[in-house]
């Protein structure tokens, strides 16, 4: 087992984490080589070697950041990704229902299941649980550049981005291109969604999540910055399912054209520029898990049980 721990924390977080998971694991019966990288192309370069190595679990520690590079690496291949949620959200790990303790997620790598889930894809680039364009790559540019300058937490950072946002106002003009439909239109975001409708803790959708093979793309019509502000609040209060400026479509691919030559695009909020057209597709099953026994994910028809039945086989 090769367990990958994103060492980007600014404190001795990292250090901390990797020697109690250490003593976890070993208490567990596990041999496993705990690699410590920086995220981004760092973490991306040893997640892309490890998959290429002769280990049969790669474990992503760290947030759905860590867990999109390791999902990145190992996607279409015969090996198991397991997860340890060292992140502040963590929302992948919380749709496969894996404890977010430590010692509750190193229980579910050894008693836990192995499980095949959808891989969504953007221009190439994988992605597990949603891809947005439009307000929200901003917010998370200027959150992380509030970070790096003033040293703010993170909540507090995003708060500050999403004001910002909102205040400026932006909309992207559009034209969407899915099953044999074309919707041109501007707006303030379009979230594409691979398991279900949340943005962080915040649930988009409140309706079925797509099943295998689907995306759930989620279209925003708030033509003015009021109309912008009362979409995020009946978000952030479980209420936009029953906005008139908001509407959520199924595809099986989706194709996204753009005035511009390349539009900020984040895939499980890592923001990247990309070149349009956005071509958007799904993997289906092409990611192996480890998920809890009891389990049923929030995607239950999305789920398929693996035949090689528990993970602990792997510990030997």
């Amino acid at each position: 087992m090769a367990v990958l721990l994103n060492c980007s924390s600014r404190s001795n977080r990292a250090a901390e984490q990797r020697a109690r998971l250490w003593e976890l694991l070993r208490e567990r019966g596990f041999v496993a080589e705990v690699l410590c990288a920086e995220k981004g192309p760092q973490l991306g370069e040893l997640a892309r070697r490890v998959a290429r190595g002769p280990y049969d679990l790669v474990v992503a520690a760290g947030g759905d950041g860590t867990v999109n590079t390791v999902a990145s690496a190992i996607a279409g291949t015969e090996k198991t990704m397991g997860v340890l949620p060292l992140g502040t959200v963590n929302h992948f790990a919380k749709h496969l229902g894996i404890p977010l303790t430590l010692e509750g997620a190193v229980r579910t790598l050894v008693e836990g299941r192995r499980v095949r889930v959808d891989v969504g894809e953007v221009n190439g680039r994988a992605f597990v649980n949603n891809s947005t364009l439009g307000i929200y790559p901003g917010i998370v540019r200027g959150r992380e550049a509030l970070r790096k300058r003033r040293g703010l937490n993170k909540w507090v950072a995003l708060a500050l981005a999403t004001a910002s946002g909102i205040q400026r106002h932006e909309r992207v003009h559009l034209r969407l291109v899915l099953d044999g439909q074309e919707i041109e239109l501007e707006t303030p975001f379009v979230f594409v969604a691979n398991n279900d409708f949340k943005l962080g803790d915040v649930d988009i959708g409140r309706q079925r999540p797509p099943c295998s093979g689907e995306l759930g793309v989620c279209v925003a019509h708030a033509e003015s910055r009021l109309s912008t502000v009362k979409l995020i609040a009946s978000a952030v209060a479980g209420r936009i399912h029953k906005s008139t400026d908001f509407s959520i479509l199924r595809t099986t691919a989706l194709r996204v054209e753009a005035p511009h030559r390349r539009l900020y695009v984040a895939a499980d909020g890592e923001v990247l520029r990309m070149a349009t057209p956005l071509c958007y597709r799904v993997r289906p099953l092409a990611l192996r898990v480890v998920a809890p026994l009891s389990s049923e994910l929030n995607a239950g028809s999305r789920r398929r049980e693996d035949p090689s039945r528990r993970i602990a086989a792997l510990g030997g």
